[in-house]
């Protein structure tokens, strides 16, 4: 009996690994605000306890074992001693343990500095990428970019000021498509916020400005693009969605739509809920116009686009979304979902 199930047994994990490597893993890279501030210094509000408790949990949350993780605490590190990090894999136990003891070390009598360096942490992130998986970065700082002056105990000539970051940010556009990369800005206070900051987040693509909590709700579409056949009729379109982690959600999220303006379909609802992890997108023909008039009038191949959003604090990544009509009287596919690496 083992002989027979062996074969079959191996056959079933060669197809998982194979199907596996159509979708890229993770890796996600932690900057963690170790400042006087974080423990309420200079009148600040003590939350170093909460955030890094959040922190720990956000990565004991990970479902893939085999996700990267790297832990950068930063403050003025190049004002004072350089911080140690850390690079692990999310099923290493032993290792987050051993670096949760190294966290839970600090306090605000042992860090060296006050001084809060985003620019240097940030480029220290950029230089953990790994280009091969999809890098999702968190920034916590209670703070804004300090100017870091000179020092005695300096290990650089080059001083940091929020125009830096400033420019830094402005090529996160450019930098983040060919790393695959997704930026999560997260003001833990209202002393982070830095308007100028909020605007550039704002204008970047795969960027996001996040007032908290640490533990941040993200979904993302499994497709950028579907094929639809104006003679199968289509009046609904299914997105199915993945997420972080879907317990940061909500109950009943509701994500915004925008079709654009086209001579086809017209949304019925500006809104739809997140249900059963997917959205149910309804449609109706423009201007009141039957299938087989639509079949006459239109295009053998028209692209629209539509576009997911919210208000509230989660966050869409890859929002948009190519939806190509087709009007072909061949009925062979009517709906292509092309999934994401």
């Amino acid at each position: 009996m083992r002989i027979k199930l062996l074969p079959i047994l191996i056959f079933a994990l060669v197809s998982l690994q194979s199907n596996s490597q159509n979708f890229k893993k993770e890796k996600r890279i932690y900057m963690l605000d170790i400042t006087k501030s974080m423990w309420g210094s200079g009148n600040n509000i003590d939350i170093f306890e909460e955030v890094k408790n959040a922190l720990y949990k956000g990565i004991e949350d990970i479902k893939d074992t085999e996700t990267i993780v790297t832990i950068i605490p930063f403050q003025a590190t190049h004002t004072y001693e350089i911080l140690p990090s850390w690079t692990f894999k999310a099923g290493n136990i032993t290792k987050l343990k051993d670096i949760k003891s190294k966290i839970d070390s600090y306090n605000v009598n042992t860090v060296p500095g006050g001084y809060t360096d985003i620019y240097s942490a940030l480029k220290k992130a950029k230089e953990n990428i790994d280009k091969d998986r999809i890098n999702y970065i968190f920034l916590l700082t209670d703070g804004e970019q300090s100017k870091i002056p000179s020092a005695t105990k300096k290990t650089s000539k080059i001083d940091f000021s929020v125009v830096d970051l400033e420019k830094l940010l402005n090529n996160w556009c450019d930098f983040s498509m060919n790393s695959n990369s997704h930026l999560f800005y997260v003001m833990l206070s209202k002393a982070a916020i830095n308007e100028s900051i909020v605007n550039i987040i704002n204008e970047e693509c795969n960027a996001y400005n996040v007032h908290g909590p640490v533990n941040i709700a993200f979904v993302k579409p499994k497709t950028k693009r579907l094929k639809l056949n104006l003679h199968d009729e289509p009046t609904d379109i299914e997105i199915n969605l993945e997420a972080n982690n879907w317990g940061y959600l909500k109950e009943d999220t509701v994500i915004e739509l925008d079709l654009e303006d086209n001579s086809i379909f017209e949304l019925v609802n500006n809104t739809v809920k997140i249900e059963n992890k997917r959205l149910v997108v309804k449609l109706r023909n423009k201007g009141g116009l039957s299938f087989l008039d639509l079949q006459k009038v239109s295009e053998i191949e028209s692209n629209l686009l539509l576009t997911l959003s919210t208000t509230n604090n989660l966050k869409i990544l890859n929002p948009k979304i190519n939806i190509i009509v087709k009007n072909h009287k061949e009925r062979i596919l009517t709906l292509e979902l092309l999934e994401n690496e």
